[in-house]
């Protein structure tokens, strides 16, 4: 009997052993390709010295990215410089799929890589940039600043931005928040 179980016990460690050495033999090597996610983008604009349009922000990720952008403005005097005086972001209509939320405009629906939002930010018409004629002159300079933002997980979007996303991946501000 204890005969009889060593053979079986070398029976099955030799098939075993044979079964590994034949797969490693013929198996052959898999290269695992992985490239990582990179989530960038890049502001497009038209600018003429007064007017600022077809402003827009092209997605260079890798991935596909939701987008927002932050208009910022500020004086400058003849030289370039920064100089006194307050400047308002002159009034405009962003583009369909756009919205306004705490001062950043976002896209609602997430861009493929390389592409850009269906409609710019701002338009054709543009914004017209202010030559002040007050006490601190000056021009005004509007700064567009743009980030993007990795479309998957949403949780991500949701988390970092504070935006609602539903079940199709459209975005927007949150019932209640600053819009």
């Amino acid at each position: 009997m204890i005969v009889l179980a060593i053979a079986a016990v070398l029976l099955l460690s030799a098939t075993v052993t044979g079964t590994l050495m034949y797969i490693v033999s013929k198996t052959t090597a898999v290269t695992n390709t992985f490239e990582p996610a990179t989530v960038t983008c890049e502001v497009q604009e038209n600018f003429d010295g007064t007017v600022k349009k077809d402003v827009t922000v092209k997605n260079t990720s890798n991935i596909d990215a939701y987008l927002r952008v932050k208009l910022v403005t500020y004086r400058v005097n003849d030289k370039g410089e920064r100089i006194g005086g307050t400047a308002a972001i002159p009034s405009f209509t962003p583009g369909e799929g756009w919205f306004e939320k705490d001062g950043f405009y976002y896209y609602n629906k997430p861009i493929a890589p390389n592409k850009t939002p269906a409609a710019n930010l701002i338009g054709n018409d543009g914004i017209t940039l202010v030559k002040y004629t007050d006490a601190d002159g000056g021009r005004q300079v509007i700064e567009v600043i743009a980030e993007a933002i990795q479309s998957v997980p949403t949780s991500v979007v949701k988390e970092y931005w504070n935006v609602t996303v539903d079940a199709n991946g459209v975005i927007s501000a949150p019932s209640g928040s600053g819009n």
